[in-house]
């Protein structure tokens, strides 16, 4: 009995120094990576967002937001939603999402020149769409797909991190946490379609009564550090003014 308890402990004892190991390894890459984001450039980042924008050969139908190095000149959460997308009749509107007490998401009246959530700067950067043998179309969104597309695309990573290309692109692209690794949900998406947390709650317009459209999803630490879970703002395409929220957590 008294062996059976001291071969438990061992193996308890080396299971934990273990996890240990591994969280610390863990979190030492986390640091280097965004020590690496932190320390490029704006003409870096945009070398790169830009050779993501050209890997698409179809019309782009949706954006993520990514993260650029420039502070905001305040800490509302405000987002330009951007011309030119396919299918997308909030183009040029301006969305402002409070959160004093209810998440709220509305239009507001005034245009802006930049997106800004959390008192930083992001970017909109066009999300690269495929058009499958089956005549769909598929939303790229993958690090490693868009890596694996563009050799430029890999090169302008690697001049930044050698050995990790694919965790620095994970960590440009997911603005909702700090981490290396590629969780879709904690990316702020617009138009395209949702990450969702659990099981798809797709809402239909009280008018029409059809399938809504993604107009935003937003990590809710973007706009309070200590909301939790992602939230989906849809609107319908034939009346774009009724829109819905929808909040998932994990």
């Amino acid at each position: 009995m008294r062996f059976a308890v001291a071969l438990l402990s061992t193996i308890a004892g080396g299971f934990f120094v273990t996890l240990a190991v591994v969280l610390i390894r863990f979190n030492q890459r986390r640091l280097a990576i965004a020590r690496i984001a932190a320390a490029a450039t704006s003409d870096d980042l945009e070398s790169i967002y830009k050779l993501i924008e050209d890997t698409t050969c179809e019309q782009p139908c949706g954006c993520v937001l990514v993260r650029t190095n420039q502070k905001a000149s305040h800490t509302r959460c405000i987002v330009a939603l951007p011309q030119g997308l396919d299918d997308f009749p909030w183009s040029g509107r301006t969305v402002e999402v409070e959160s004093a007490g209810e998440v709220v998401f509305r239009f507001i009246d005034q245009p802006v020149a930049e997106t800004a959530c959390a008192g930083r700067v992001l970017r909109p950067v066009l999300v690269p769409r495929i058009k499958l043998s089956s005549g769909k179309y598929r939303n790229v969104f993958s690090p490693k797909r868009l890596i694996a597309s563009s050799d430029t695309l890999e090169a302008a990573l690697r001049r930044l991190s050698q050995k990790h290309p694919d965790d620095l692109l994970s960590y440009l692209l997911c603005v909702g946490r700090e981490s290396f690794e590629f969780e879709p949900i904690d990316q702020a998406r617009i138009g395209t379609s949702p990450a969702w947390v659990q099981d798809p709650e797709w809402p239909t317009c009280p008018g029409c009564r059809r399938k809504q459209g993604l107009i935003l999803q937003i990590p809710g630490t973007l706009f309070a550090p200590q909301r939790k879970g992602t939230y989906y703002w849809f609107g319908c395409r034939k009346h774009p003014d009724a829109t819905q929220l929808v909040e998932q957590f994990t």
